[in-house]
């Protein structure tokens, strides 16, 4: 039956059921382009590449009586002008004027009776250049869905031909009570799937320990989660509804030096970096650092080659301390690696993964409704939210014209006020900070501090 593949997966869902008034949910993507386009321009590539982005003309319909999880649904009357839209920067033009701009749309909430997602040509941006700001909401992709969606908007050359779109079935919006009898049969099917999955593992010893051991790993997990509590720090708050935002950038070269001679890896560099940019920036606000035990929640891709290309979220997480309290980069590296190398071998994101695995077994109505009653202090689990997603190695283009940086923007949630992502992209590693104002009100300070642990670590300090 062809809607059963258009349900969400619970965790899919989950990132609708979480979202709050003054907590949208959107990733975030600044491009910025070596020159102006035209509105027209931009409207004409989406058109062009539309077919290869089926989801991006779907609308997110709950069912009825949250009998099941919303279902991606075809819109009747898809218009790109409901989703690109054109804006000026005030002179002169700067990156801070264009980040205050996009802060101002990234705090807006997607519309939920149309698709999740809206991309902004802004113009003015000084040196005759422009950028693109396109958010999408988390239940539609993930960090790694996100960077492959890229390679579908953008071109490796400049002028690189026209692809011929695919053809696209239309269809309509499911009938409400077509859509709960769908979700019935799809909770039956799933219930049948998972007791054969029983059947078969009690069958097979090794498959027995297996789960069991996956249980146990579980059972870990919630148990550190119901009593872990880390120290509150400024932006472990709830939420107002304004964002600030700072950029900044790593040269991957150097990145590359620091990895061979440490035997370690980019994304050990990059958590060092961020836990030394955190130490300066609150040991400068007068918070100190000693002892203190900051924790990131780092998301994990689980994605499989097969699925590289698929949306939606496929991801579990790692509670990961960062090092905070060390004096000196190169301590702060050790430490690093040896934290990293143990929750590898641990493979401490699997207890989590399993837990979303349970969740995906409980009454949809259940989980809606508790998603979106939800009242835990999420401050307690970890303090900052902390990606690193590797994109494009090489140049990309959009319309003839060369991506000169791509920022990215991580979700902050209520007591998780602090969003540090990092995106890889031709040479470089694009680092981009989301807080709330309110709390965090000279987020900048904080780029800043992470452009001089990098140099501080990478000098050998």
């Amino acid at each position: 039956m062809p809607g059963l593949a258009r349900r969400m997966s619970t965790t899919d869902a989950g990132f609708l059921y979480l979202e709050r008034p003054n907590a949208s949910l959107n990733i975030g993507l600044v491009a910025v382009l070596d020159r102006t386009l035209s509105l027209a321009s931009v409207v004409d590539r989406f058109n062009e590449r539309l077919p290869r982005m089926p989801r991006f003309r779907q609308c997110a319909v709950p069912v009825p009586f949250s009998v099941g999880h919303p279902t991606w649904e075809e819109q009747a009357e898809f218009a790109l002008a409901n989703h690109v839209f054109r804006w000026s920067l005030p002179a002169p033009g700067g990156e801070a004027e264009l980040r205050e701009l996009v802060a101002a749309l990234l705090a807006r909430p997607l519309d939920r009776s149309r698709p999740l997602w809206e991309c902004h040509l802004i113009e003015g941006l000084e040196g005759d250049r422009c950028a693109l700001f396109q958010k999408v909401h988390h239940c539609m992709i993930d960090g790694v869905s996100g960077a492959n969606l890229l390679e579908n908007l953008f071109d490796e050359c400049d002028d690189a031909a026209h692809a011929v779109p695919s053809s696209r079935a239309e269809e309509r919006s499911a009938h409400s009570l077509l859509r709960i009898g769908r979700a019935l049969l799809d909770v039956s099917l799933r219930r049948t799937r998972a007791l054969g999955a029983v059947v078969e593992t009690l069958t097979r010893p090794a498959a027995l320990r297996s789960t069991v051991q996956e249980l146990r790993a579980a059972a870990y997990s919630a148990v550190q989660l119901a009593t872990s509590e880390v120290p509150e720090l400024p932006w472990n708050r709830p939420l107002g509804a304004r964002r600030t935002l700072a950029f900044t950038r790593l040269p991957m070269e150097r990145v590359r030096d620091i990895r061979a001679l440490h035997g370690c890896s980019v994304n050990d560099v990059v958590l060092c970096v961020l836990a030394g940019g955190l130490h300066r920036y609150l040991e400068a606000h007068g918070i100190s650092t000693r002892a203190l035990e900051v924790t990131a929640a780092v998301p994990v891709s689980l994605r499989s080659p097969t699925e590289a290309t698929a949306l939606g979220n496929r991801i579990s997480a790692m509670l990961v301390p960062l090092g905070v309290d060390l004096p000196g980069e190169q301590a702060r590296l050790r430490a690093t690696v040896a934290l990293t190398t143990r929750l590898k071998q641990a493979r401490a994101w699997i207890g989590i993964d399993r837990l979303l695995g349970a969740l995906d077994q409980l009454p949809a109505p259940l989980t809606a409704y508790a998603g979106s009653r939800l009242n835990v202090k999420l401050g307690r689990f970890a303090n900052v939210v902390a990606t690193n997603v590797p994109g494009p190695r090489s140049a990309r283009h959009l319309c003839g014209s060369r991506i000169e940086a791509l920022y990215p923007i991580v979700p902050i949630l209520d007591h998780i006020g602090l969003g540090l992502a990092v995106f890889s992209f031709d040479g470089t590693l694009y680092v981009g900070l989301n807080a709330d104002p309110d709390h965090t009100p000279d987020i900048e300070k904080l780029a800043l501090a992470i452009e001089d642990a990098f140099c501080a670590l990478a000098s050998g300090a």
